[in-house]
């Protein structure tokens, strides 16, 4: 996406345009705000980026959330996860919508990276493998990280020396927290996952036999997802995550390997070789042979 079609904003902006609420700050690279806003928050109405790691809790309300192209509905209880070169856009459901409450927590890449080189890689890792950065928190996830919150407030009304180094401290153990949380359900994933591989990769075992069996007769993937009794998009789907190869691909392979093996190693003429690999005619073996191969059945034979 052009870099001109969407909003840019540092941590410094987004303080300043959007957090007008209850705000604790380490300058513009650690921030603590509970905010209350209407959804479109201004100019997160319209394709933006935030050049930061930021948690937003949602305490009340509804609202749609857009993040790289994909729409979520946010609502009581949900924790949505930014990492910077995300694209969000936000939005209310109902025009008509009340004010959302949020807490919201937000960190620089610098400060992340000094702070919490592993926490920054958990991060990024996670939501990548999740797939989502929006979850659900449960009950005590919530109270447990609004104690650490509490917490912080006690500290800022202190007149401690070292007031700042002990709430950058609390802060970094919140971001922990959450990426705790993200490791918790990314390592639930991997248990489900797992499992299914495991079918996952019998029906491909099976796949590849019946292929071994039918692809000179069969290139049709139903064909083989009926002998499976699965649907022809479920086999597709297991077919490409457990090999990177889609099903045609591999039934295509071959069929190739048996026209190869046909053409240099049998006196077949062409028309006999297409009638054997089950082509409706010698002309779209012709047709078909190049297109997988770049070259014509009577220039393979010839090399």
């Amino acid at each position: 996406m052009d870099n001109k079609l969407y909003n840019k904003f540092t941590l410094s902006k987004v303080k300043e345009l959007f957090l007008k609420d209850d705000i604790v700050n380490i300058g513009d690279d650690f921030i603590l705000a509970r905010q209350t806003n209407k959804v479109d928050l201004g100019l997160l109405r319209f394709p933006s980026r935030i050049d930061g790691f930021v948690a937003a809790y949602c305490r009340k309300g509804h609202f749609k959330c857009t993040i790289n192209l994909k729409e979520y509905e946010i609502h009581d209880g949900m924790l949505a996860v930014n990492i910077p070169n995300n694209i969000i856009q936000i939005e209310p459901v109902d025009p008509n919508e009340e004010l959302v409450e949020m807490t919201i927590v937000a960190v620089s890449p610098q400060y992340m990276t000094m702070h919490s080189a592993d926490l920054s890689k958990i991060f990024v890792d996670a939501i990548n493998i999740l797939k989502s950065p929006i979850m659900e928190m449960a009950p005590e996830e919530v109270e447990l990280s609004f104690q650490y919150f509490q917490l912080i407030d006690n500290v800022m009304n202190t007149d401690s020396e070292y007031r700042d180094d002990s709430i950058s401290y609390l802060l970094t153990s919140v971001f922990y927290l959450i990426g705790g949380m993200l490791m918790k359900r990314l390592l639930a994933v991997e248990e489900d996952e797992k499992q299914t591989s495991t079918r996952h990769k019998k029906v491909f075992e099976s796949f590849i036999e019946l292929v071994e069996k039918y692809h000179n007769k069969e290139r049709s993937v139903s064909f083989y997802a009926d002998k499976l009794c699965i649907s022809a998009k479920y086999l597709s789907q297991i077919i490409k995550n457990v090999s990177g190869f889609s099903a045609p691909d591999i039934i295509n392979k071959y069929v190739i390997l048996e026209a190869q093996h046909l053409l240099r190693h049998s006196d077949m003429s062409i028309k006999e070789i297409a009638d054997q690999l089950n082509f409706p005619n010698q002309s779209f073996f012709y047709k078909y042979f190049k297109s997988h191969t770049g070259c014509t059945p009577n220039s393979y034979r010839q090399q």
